[in-house]
């Protein structure tokens, strides 16, 4: 009786050790290669940034020609009311129709006027361009100090020595 109590002793502590042994953590990567895995994340998500920027850079150039376009349109609406308004002083130059002179050059300022809020417009947006250009350019710079490496170890483990 004695034997039986010391055999299920001994069986029940080898089955213990056994599931112990079962909740020790052994983990699947080294700390290099965490390291490794880690940088390259890293140069991933700077990678993502820059992307980012660029296409924010694309849409922001976009904007840039739509109000290139307006400030032409703006410019050549300036222009021909500064001719309607030398034309109009030409013409009435001999008379009193002081209603007409004023029109025309209240138009021409205007005109002129708009035009150079356009031209404001479009400097202050190709500014916003130039310093999405020179983010992306500095993102760009921190990645290339990034460059992981590559790490192998070279040393022999219990199984492979010859």
């Amino acid at each position: 009786m004695k034997g039986k109590i010391i055999v299920s002793l001994i069986a029940t502590a080898l089955l213990t050790s056994l599931f112990a042994k079962a909740q020790v953590f052994s983990p699947k990567v080294s700390r290099d290669s965490a390291g490794i895995l880690s940088a390259q994340l890293e140069a991933l998500k700077a990678n993502q940034k820059i992307q980012e920027l660029k296409i924010k850079e694309f849409e922001e150039e976009q904007e840039v020609e739509k109000l290139r376009v307006k400030l032409l349109l703006a410019n050549d609406m300036a222009k021909a009311s500064a001719t309607i308004n030398i034309e109009t002083a030409e013409k009435l130059k001999g008379t009193t129709d002081i209603k007409n002179q004023e029109k025309a050059a209240k138009q021409a300022k205007n005109d002129a006027e708009d035009a150079q809020k356009a031209l404001d417009r479009f400097k202050k947006q190709i500014e916003k361009v130039e310093l999405l250009r020179a983010q992306i350019q500095v993102e760009e710079r921190k990645l290339t100090y990034k460059n992981t490496t590559v790490v192998f170890d070279h040393t022999k483990s219990k199984g492979t020595e010859q």
